[in-house]
């Protein structure tokens, strides 16, 4: 499952924290990895205190959940995970 959210290129960690709720919220369970454009991973490696350059070179990790760069429109983050179809619900 992906759970695609356009944060813009200035989002802060309570809207990051915000769109990882509503995944998990959607979805009741938590995702598996986070993709990031590469300005939103840019953006992401700022508020975590990392350098821009290190970001792009190794896997960030947020909340024990790999933050890689993807090819993806600017500032849009994709939180992806695998959902158990027989525990899903009958939404």
């Amino acid at each position: 499952m992906r759970w695609t959210v356009a944060l813009g290129a200035s989002f802060d960690g309570p809207q990051f924290d915000v769109a990882l709720a509503g995944f998990r919220r959607l979805y009741n369970v938590a995702p598996v990895r986070v993709l990031c454009a590469p300005d939103a991973l840019t953006r992401f490696a700022a508020l975590t205190g990392t350098s821009a350059d290190d970001a792009l070179l190794r896997e960030l990790r947020y909340e024990g959940l790999p933050v890689v760069s993807a090819i993806l429109a600017p500032g849009t983050v994709v939180f992806e995970g695998e959902v158990d179809e027989e525990r899903m619900g009958d939404w």
